[in-house]
């Protein structure tokens, strides 16, 4: 009987949520929400307060702190003075600002020198630094790292430096002294200092760096002709390859065309057809053809191939390539890679009902650690378990995937499909061991599940938060130089500039509540997006501090007479949303506090009766919500109280979700289990977006009535509103 066992927050666990990782995402959404990370707000505006909610169960809605926070003015007037800041300074301030909202760096620079405190100098002179293109040299970037070692991002400083280094006007004994035994950051950096070490006579230390540093080294076209003419004598022909390949693999287009001519004629007809697959252009075919024999089964021309087959649907030609492929890491080079092709054309045999070689396809997956390993073992576990009604070949998985995640989300999700597995084993007490060990994490969506599936009697609460700090904490927070710069930027409006120092100040010194002080920071200068996102961050290392996390506005409990869904259900959209950013603007066109698309905010303003405005989507958050609580409602009357249906066809639109129960199975009609129909929607985006939703909702009605509550199982209920 396996067992959980304790797993002490470690650092160097595979955090599976973090990885960013691009998926196939629906193209065009007539009626869809999408969740996007929103761009920030600047402006707020003061006519845009909510009107408050009236009560809940003869309760006001508050929050376990003294205040409940209320959602800030959306354009506030510019303070008058500033808290920190000299007259002068306070004013000179706002002209710097103003310039660089313009990229005019150079006069914001100049201007920024005048300052009689010279933080703000420091301040622009980071920001400025930060930006792509600029004409900074070696020397502002080495003295200001010096200078500020604590400053935000010192190592992306470090990473820019490097592409500024020039050994014709550097010393070798400077470069060499520079990096002081420690890996450059960057390709170009190795280069560089692979030279020196060469200039100095030592070939030891700099032809490994030279041609290491080849392979990913960001070049421009002018570069990439100077360098390799310089270094040809200690860079070959395999050298060459070895760069044309990496660059094919991270799809690197214009840079990949620009190294062709340096190739051999066979490689170069490899990396033309490599080319062509990667930019969906006219001649695949012929190219494939001209490739030679020899390089007909090269793994990344494989790779493409199967891409370019699955992107138009052919499946079974994808089919041909992966069950031939070899099942070695060295060989597939990416085993990565090729896992997220593995993963959608698994499901996409799901759907057709292909179920035991959707799990041969899941399980070769080849890898041995890494977040795709762990992701690759729980979809091979959860096809085991739910598709071939093997629990035994799916506890094998489901093990593997728990021992290699670090994450409340992952660590819950693993738990409770052990649950499961061991459940269908009849094996009661491993279930329950399970069982339990997921529904430690209470403000996850399979930690409520398995609270549900054990306690099903019992109240929900959550812990204690993390001890609030103290005075001299307090103190020692506010007169941190960064602390005063992200007030001074709240005091002239350009708030958008706080997120990378706020983050900053959270990790500065946890154990003295800095987490803590730098959330609250956020909320009181109205940017509740960077508090979640310093929550959340804090919460994946098991430390949770929910009053930030998540934060309660006021929504509106009717329409014109019509009763709107309930507060925690609206709040729990908000945050996974826009994480309460009045002004987000996602690239496939939803706007606001809850990323409506125009076309769904104009038919939802005509039924709502309300007149429909573009821009108080994104300038009035109070007209955003009612549109977006109305939409919510009409969802959840066509689906008769179905959270999780009403919640998908939010962010993928109704017709989608109409689809996925024809294909896939209707849980209301006891066709699937809602766990598994979520699951099995189709993008990844989505099944996260109704799980992190499902999961605040319950948090939210928790929050809002600041005592214990029953949990509301979704998959059960039908809860009306």
């Amino acid at each position: 009987m396996l067992l959980p066992k304790i797993k002490p927050i470690n650092s160097d666990l595979i955090k599976l949520e973090a990885k960013k990782t691009k998926y196939l995402l629906p193209k065009k959404k007539p009626e869809d929400q999408i969740i996007e990370k929103p761009k920030f707000v600047e402006k707020r505006k003061e006519s845009e307060k909510v009107k408050i909610i009236a009560k809940i169960e003869d309760k006001e809605l508050i929050i376990p702190r003294k205040k409940p926070i209320t959602y800030q003015e959306q354009k506030r007037k510019v303070a008058i003075k500033s808290k920190y800041f000299s007259k002068n300074d306070f004013k000179l301030a706002k002209k710097i600002f103003s310039e660089i909202d313009k990229k005019r760096w150079t006069r914001a620079i100049n201007l920024a020198s005048d300052a009689k405190n010279r933080s703000i100098y420091r301040l622009v002179k980071w920001l400025y630094l930060l930006e792509s293109n600029n004409q900074a040299n070696f020397y502002d970037y080495i003295n200001f790292i010096n200078l500020n070692p604590n400053y935000p991002r010192i190592n992306r400083l470090r990473y820019l430096s490097e592409h500024k280094i020039n050994t014709k006007t550097i010393s070798d004994n400077r470069v060499i002294k520079l990096f002081d035994e420690k890996d450059p950051f960057s390709g170009y950096g190795k280069l560089m200092l692979g030279q020196s070490y060469l200039s100095k006579g030592n070939r030891e230390k700099g032809i490994p760096l030279i041609k290491n540093g080849w392979i990913n080294a960001k070049l421009s076209k002018r570069d990439l002709k100077y360098l390799r003419k310089k270094l040809k004598k200690y860079l070959n022909t395999e050298d060459h390859i070895k760069r044309a390949d990496w660059l094919a693999w991270e799809n690197k287009y214009w840079d990949l065309k620009r190294m062709l001519r340096y190739l051999p004629k066979d490689y170069q007809a490899l990396y033309n057809a490599r080319l062509l697959l990667m930019s969906k252009s006219y001649g695949v075919d012929n190219a494939i053809s001209k490739v030679p024999s020899k390089l007909k089964k090269d793994p990344g021309l494989l790779y493409d191939r199967l891409k370019w087959r699955r992107k138009r649907g052919r499946v079974d030609s994808s089919l041909e390539i992966l069950l031939k492929i070899k099942n070695d890491p060295k060989f597939l080079v990416r085993p990565d890679k090729w896992w997220f092709e593995r993963e959608i054309i698994s499901r996409t045999l799901i759907y057709k009902k292909k179920y035991a070689i959707a799990y041969k396809i899941a399980s070769n997956h080849s890898m041995k650690n890494g977040p795709e390993y762990a992701e690759a073992e729980w979809m091979s576990g959860w096809i085991a378990l739910s598709f071939l009604d093997d629990p035994i070949l799916a506890t094998q998985h489901f093990h593997n995937f728990f021992e290699n995640v670090g994450y409340p989300i992952s660590l819950s999700r693993g738990a409770y499909w052990l649950g499961r597995s061991y459940e269908k084993l009849n094996d009661i007490e491993s279930s329950e061991k399970w069982f339990e060990e997921a529904s430690k994490y209470l403000t996850t969506y399979y930690g409520q599940l398995a609270f549900i599936k054990i306690y099903p009697n019992k109240d929900f609460y959550l812990n204690k938060e993390m001890m609030r700090p103290g005075d001299i904490e307090k103190k020692v927070f506010a007169e941190n130089e960064l602390t005063k710069l992200v007030v001074l930027l709240h005091e002239i409006n350009k708030t958008k500039y706080a997120k990378d120092i706020l983050k900053h100040l959270a990790t500065s010194n946890i154990n003295q509540s800095s987490e803590i002080l730098a959330g609250d920071l956020a909320v009181s200068i109205g940017r509740y997006d960077f508090a979640i996102q310093i929550a959340k961050q804090a919460s994946y290392e098991k430390r949770f501090h929910n009053t930030i996390n998540f934060p309660i506005i006021d929504v509106p409990l009717k329409i014109n007479n019509k009763r709107m869904p309930s507060p925690e259900l609206i709040l729990a959209i908000i945050r996974q949303e826009s994480e309460f950013d009045a002004r987000a603007n996602s690239y496939a066109g939803a706007k606001g506090i809850m990323q409506i698309m125009t076309y769904t905010a104009r038919l939802v303003a005509k039924r709502a009766r309300l007149s429909y405005s573009k821009k108080k989507l994104t300038s009035d958050p109070n007209y955003n919500i009612k549109l977006g609580s109305y939409y919510i409602a009409e969802l959840l009357e066509q689906y008769e109280g179905s959270y999780p249906f009403s919640i998908a066809a939010y962010n993928a639109g109704p017709k989608r979700v109409a689809y996925w129960n024809k294909i896939n199975g209707n849980p209301q009609k006891r066709e699937i289990d809602y766990v598994d129909w979520i699951e099995l929607i189709k993008f990844r985006e989505t099944r996260n977006y109704v799980q992190r939703v499902l999961e605040n909702v319950n948090v939210y009605k928790y929050m809002l009535r600041k005592k214990p509550i029953k949990i509301r199982n979704y998959f059960v209920d039908k809860p009306h509103y």
